[in-house]
């Protein structure tokens, strides 16, 4: 008999399985031999009714890890079905900045109950840390920290690291600070480890790692840890009080943030967009942009219109119009891309953007000479006439050329009005390359059937 090999159940089949059967000892098992951020990902998976049963299975601690790992639509949902006691006791398990994060995204009744319910010094902790904005330093730092003063010793330090393993986790540094609470500076934990128990612990600092004002913006604050290579980093008020320390993870946060931020500003979306969102909310904050991407394509209209005379005379021209606007458009996208993404990492700034323009510009002659000599041999051998080879070469050069200038204009622009380089960006690099590309072939065909005619 011939052996049938049987593909094994994924994860979520199983949980599927476990959850039709109704075996909630199986499934409370099953979570737990599973990360945090694996559960969060099947949970996602499921419908609400099955989302907030299973969630409910948890214990206190795994389920303060969880409802951060869940979608923005899974999280939404959950705070929705949760009583405010259960969101008390999630909240207290989590730190500082996360508690701060997920009482940000609760209602004002629900915000006010719980800080009211949680205990009075992490009350005040949160509370702390929610008069900041939140894409600031202040707004993703957490308070717990190990610190030590200025006259103690490594053998101190380790003390202040044992006493505070259970309310402190990850400890990369420990910093050391003045009778007024100033910061001085940060011992790496591996500095500590590998100095003398009773070196002075100001002979230990590390003075490469640099401290951020609590006002910074988090994408500068991403900045100096890739430049500096840090895994946390501490933050100071304006008279250099110690206030918080801001770790690898919540910057991994953060770049996603930001990235997702630029892709969806880029189309003329909101960051709080998914595709799980209510219809009625998607089309209020999709249309307005979609009006605007209409009012553009009317421009190309008018252009074409205007040169409806000159199509008549030589119909194939319009099999060719499509090139000329797509090859602008695109090689403007390949730019915009590149200084969008240039300005979000720092690589571009308005003391450097002329020799990155200049760049572009030749980048963009040397792609429509290419181009154009392809597409104009071939419109000549498909359609046999040499003229409009000619024009449509000439076209294409001139279209990709000021696709890829005006490509790298938009953000650089944007940014000097002092908008987010990404806004909306690629819906008008859209509406210039088609009009301007369409503008460019019939202009041009023009102007060679008047001389030849």
């Amino acid at each position: 008999m011939e052996k049938v090999n049987r593909k094994k159940p994924t994860r979520l089949e199983t949980l599927k399985e476990l959850i039709g059967q109704n075996r909630e000892f199986d499934i409370i098992e099953l979570f737990s031999k599973l990360h945090a951020a694996d559960i969060a990902e099947l949970i996602n998976y499921l419908d609400e009714e099955d989302r907030l049963r299973l969630f409910t299975l948890l214990d206190v601690e795994k389920a303060s890890d969880v409802i951060l790992e869940l979608s923005d639509t899974s999280r939404e949902e959950l705070i929705e079905d949760l009583s405010n006691e259960q969101l008390t006791d999630i909240i207290e398990e989590m730190d500082s900045d996360d508690a701060a994060d997920f009482i940000a995204e609760l209602s004002e009744d629900q915000a006010k109950a719980v800080l009211d319910a949680i205990e009075p010094e992490e009350s005040e902790e949160v509370k702390e840390l929610l008069k900041y904005a939140e894409d600031t330093a202040g707004g993703i730092m957490q308070s717990e920290l190990v610190s030590v003063g200025h006259t103690s010793t490594i053998n101190d330090a380790f003390q202040a690291v044992a006493d505070a393993q259970d309310a402190v986790e990850n400890i990369y540094n420990i910093f050391v600070v003045d009778d007024q609470d100033k910061l001085i500076g940060a011992v790496p934990l591996q500095r500590l480890i590998t100095n003398k128990r009773f070196t002075p612990i100001v002979d230990a600092i590390e003075k490469d790692i640099p401290s951020v004002p609590e006002d910074m913006d988090q994408e500068e604050v991403a900045k100096i840890f890739r430049k500096y290579d840090l895994v946390s980093v501490p933050v100071v008020d304006a008279q250099n009080h110690l206030l918080g320390r801001i770790t690898i993870d919540d910057i991994m946060d953060t770049v996603e943030e930001e990235t997702s931020e630029d892709i969806y500003r880029i189309a003329g979306l909101n960051e709080d967009d998914t595709v799980f969102n209510r219809t009625t909310d998607s089309v209020k904050k999709r249309l307005p942009w979609l009006y605007l991407n209409l009012l553009t394509a009317l421009a190309s209209v008018l252009v074409i219109g205007f040169f409806e005379d000159t199509i008549k005379y030589m119909v194939a021209l319009v099999f060719f119009m499509p090139v000329v606007a797509g090859l602008g458009g695109n090689a403007g996208s390949q730019t915009l891309t590149l200084i969008v993404r240039g300005m979000a990492l720092g690589e571009i700034t308005f003391e450097n953007a002329k020799r990155a323009l200049f760049r572009q510009i030749a980048v963009g002659i040397a792609n429509g000479i290419a181009v154009g000599i392809v597409i104009g041999l071939i419109a000549w051998l498909w359609k046999g006439i040499p003229i409009l080879g000619l024009i449509l070469g000439l076209a294409m050069i001139i279209s990709v050329f000021a696709g890829t200038l005006v490509g790298a204009l938009i953000p650089l622009i944007l940014k000097k009005l002092k908008q987010d380089p990404a806004l909306g960006s690629h819906i008008f690099l859209t509406a210039f390359t088609d009009a301007f590309g369409f503008l460019t072939f019939l202009g041009l065909a023009t102007i060679f059937i008047k001389l030849l005619t």
